[in-house]
């Protein structure tokens, strides 16, 4: 049993990071923009920025 847990977490799946301008226009879709401060940022650091 333990044999599947050791696999379970050497085996990192890659996590989805969308592409930058998909997510421009996914929040133009409900109304939304980035600041102008956010614009050079990449969905990495927003996140970061705005984690709770």
């Amino acid at each position: 049993m333990s044999n599947t847990a050791t696999k379970m977490t050497n085996e990192r799946k890659a996590k989805f990071t969308p592409n930058m301008e998909n997510y421009k226009v996914s929040l133009s879709y409900e109304g939304l923009s980035l600041k102008k401060s956010s614009e050079h940022k990449s969905i990495t650091e927003l996140k970061r920025q705005y984690a709770r």
